[in-house]
């Protein structure tokens, strides 16, 4: 058999596995050059895998092809007992005094401040901060000197002439290093300092004063540099850690996953009158409406990208938890020691599979080392669920979790902004054991629901939210219903067929919006449960509005109590008049409602009457809380029996808080209770021996899904 003949030259053109850079391995995948390039900038240059999962999961960002420069930022950071003492300090200050602008960053002393850099640069200034500590030298070998400084709006520590000098040292190195015509940077050269606490009210000045003073500057031994960069739209934004999840409902929803983080605009957070905020996705970039009690403020340098940490101190511990870990670039191990950078170079001849940055050998060790640390945190919350087998990190920070993605994320658009408090998606049901009333249980046994002699004495309130509402179903459907003489045209089957007349209309449905059908059933089903359940229901009261009318008089309709009670409308049982800063409603006369074949009580005298709302109409939330509570109190005064109240989402909050004993909430308290409150949702307030108590409902909950709209030529497009 003929052998082979030697060849003299090997192909030229082809290169080789072991030599190619993530960006090649990248654009070999097929992505185009500027989205890998943003890719691995925005995931710290950690390899093709991560990169490439970035990539998928911003398959909706608006922003992904766009060519807007990251932000970067030096860092000289504390480790070890100092940090331990400074965290400690942040959660005593927070808990005592709430939030102030020094929470919002992890401790540190700027070195050099925020500057622009092409997503192509990254990994130039990456490797040049592990460069300029190895040209300037000496490491530190004791404390840095930080003398404390406290006045009427500031706290902190300023660092001692000395060392500000050798730390201003490695800043300016590090400017000469990078700056070139695409990066203009400057070093911080005011004083140098570790800010404490800042844009705090002078009332807490004592108590963080006392705080400061607990602290030992004295072991600020352990430093090291950080290079951080962040999403150029985060530069104007909060940042809100996802603690609950949400699947959208509706096409401008914002889906969110335990361990993410939102970028929203701080004045929404406490502006919102309803509580749904627009929001930009860290894991996604995704731009959607999420309920912002789904989300608690956290750090805005949780959501930036670590690019690189080299220590300052000599034989210290890392803040990470390995060499390896410590200094990671472009996806790989980078040792210090030229015996270990030899020891990698020799291994990866030894396997020219090897692909730096790549999810292989050696480089996969180091990347599985610092996704299981920054996994970590999130992994620990009950309630994540691991979604697929590739792992998804923009930081390189132990403290920031880290969650994982699918590649077929949901699309979110901004075409339809929320308009109210009541369309809320709540968390999903704690799992409850069998209940005696529960029809699906094996113990079911309706026959044993006997009350006892003490418990049938018992007086009990019943506080019913309305059904579901069509404006907050359908969006602006008023134009769209009414034609040019104001005729009502019915569009959709869960529409209302009719509407009564009313003297202002169609504008005077603008803010006393009908039910659906769907929320009509809801609420005979609640009617229904509660006679099988055997409530006795001896006066009924209502909110003017036409929702909570409807719904109380199909509640009546399942409780076989149609014709038997009369409805007596209570003004001071209206919704907070904060939300409605034009005035109170134009709600239905009692004349239109009797016309409409509503029974009202046209004898009741309310009391408070609609002109007593008209005075409030800059009500704080206290005032709400106690205008629903002494209303309360005095339809207690006027009767005997038990009571049914047909009102909104807050009425059950508001009618039971101060009855059972609490106080009224805050703004910000009330906004997260009232997103867990349902359509026809129902509370119950029982006096047990002269104390009100809030005691579980005798009808189980109504739960259904979304049906969005059916479009049925879609069925004919291509």
């Amino acid at each position: 058999m003929a052998t082979l003949p030697p060849r003299k030259n090997q192909t030229p053109t082809r290169i080789g596995i072991s030599k190619q850079t993530p960006l090649q391995t990248l654009l070999q995948m097929g992505f185009p050059r500027h989205r890998a390039e943003k890719a691995l900038a925005s995931t710290g240059n950690r390899g093709v895998q991560i990169a490439s999962d970035w990539l998928l999961a911003h398959v909706n960002d608006s922003s992904l092809d766009e060519c807007t420069p990251r932000e970067y930022i030096i860092y000289a950071c504390p480790t070890g007992p100092f940090l331990q003492q400074l965290e400690e300090f942040w959660a005593k200050s927070r808990q005592m005094c709430g939030w102030n602008g020094a929470h919002n960053y992890v401790p540190h002393i700027t070195l050099v401040s925020f500057f622009k850099a092409p997503d192509e640069c990254s990994l130039q200034l990456s490797k040049a901060l592990k460069q300029v500590v190895d040209m300037t030298g000496a490491l530190l070998d004791r404390p840095l000197k930080l003398e404390p400084y406290m006045s009427q709006n500031f706290m902190g520590f300023f660092v001692a002439e000395e060392d500000a000098n050798y730390l201003k040292r490695l800043a300016l190195q590090y400017v000469k290093e990078v700056s070139n015509s695409t990066i203009s940077l400057e070093p911080h050269v005011k004083s140098l300092h570790l800010t404490l606490a800042y844009q705090f009210p002078q009332a807490q000045f004592n108590a963080l004063k006392a705080l400061v003073e607990t602290l030992d500057a004295g072991c600020a031994s352990n430093w090291e540099l950080r290079l951080y960069s962040r999403d150029p739209r985060l530069a104007t934004k909060q940042v809100q850690k996802v603690v609950y999840p949400h699947n959208p409902h509706e096409t401008d929803e914002l889906e969110l996953r335990i361990g993410d983080f939102i970028y929203l605009n701080s004045d929404v957070v406490d502006s919102s009158s309803d509580g749904w905020a627009e929001g930009i996705s860290w894991l996604t970039g995704s731009t959607g409406h999420l309920p912002v009690n789904y989300t608690e403020r956290t750090a805005e340098s949780d959501a930036w990208t670590l690019h690189r940490v080299v220590q300052l101190s000599k034989s210290v511990a890392s803040s990470l938890t390995s060499a390896e870990d410590l200094d990671i670039v472009d996806g790989r191990s980078i040792s210090t020691e030229p015996e270990e950078r030899h020891r990698e170079l020799q291994q990866s001849s030894t396997h020219p599979e090897i692909i730096e940055g790549s999810s292989f050998e050696e480089s996969e060790q180091s990347v599985e080392k610092y996704l299981h640390q920054t996994l970590k945190p999130c992994l620990e919350l009950p309630s994540v669920q691991l979604l697929n087998n590739h792992n998804l990190s923009h930081q390189h920070n132990p403290h920031t979790p880290t969650i994982e993605i699918t590649t077929n994320m949901s699309s979110s658009s901004t075409s339809v902004s929320k308009q109210g408090v009541d369309e809320i998606m709540v968390e999903p049901p704690l799992v409850q054991p069998p209940r005696p009333d529960d029809t699906l249980s094996v113990h079911s046994d309706h026959n044993s629901l006997q009350l006892d002699s003490s418990q049938a004495k018992n007086r009990k309130i019943y506080i019913m939210r309305h059904g579901e509402r069509v404006d907050f179903t359908f969006g602006t459907w008023i134009p769209y219903c009414f034609d040019e003489f104001g005729n009502y045209m019915r569009k959709d089957l869960n529409m209302p067929k009719s509407l009564p007349r009313r003297k202002n209309s169609p504008e005077g449905w603008q803010n006393d919006s009908p039910l659906t059908n769907v929320g009509l059933y809801q609420a005979r089903l609640i009617g229904e449960a509660l006679l099988e359940s055997k409530v006795q229901i001896d006066h009924i009261y209502c909110s003017p509005s036409y929702r909570c009318i409807q719904t109380c008089t199909s509640a009546l309709e399942g409780l076989k109590l149609s014709g038997k009670h009369k409805i007596k409308l209570e003004p001071g049982m209206f919704e907070w008049m904060a939300w409605y800063p034009n005035g109170v409603p134009d709600f239905l006369t009692k004349s239109e409602l009797t016309e409409a074949k509503y029974n009202i009580d046209q004898e009741y005298e309310p009391v408070q009457s609609t002109m007593d709302l008209t005075a409030q109409l800059k009500e704080s939330t206290e005032q709400f809380y106690t205008r629903n509570h002494d209303v309360l109190l005095q339809l207690l005064e006027r009767t005997t029996g038990n009571i049914l109240v047909v009102a909104h989402a807050t009425t059950l909050d508001t009618c039971s808080r101060q009855l059972t004993g609490g106080s009224a909430r805050s703004t910000n308290e009330l906004r997260q209770v009232i997103h867990k409150i349902p359509y026809c949702s129902l509370a119950t307030v029982e006096q047990v021996d002269g104390v009100w108590k809030l005691v579980e409902p005798e009808c189980l909950p109504v739960t259904h899904s979304k049906n969005p709209r059916f479009e049925w030529n879609a069925l004919s497009t291509t």
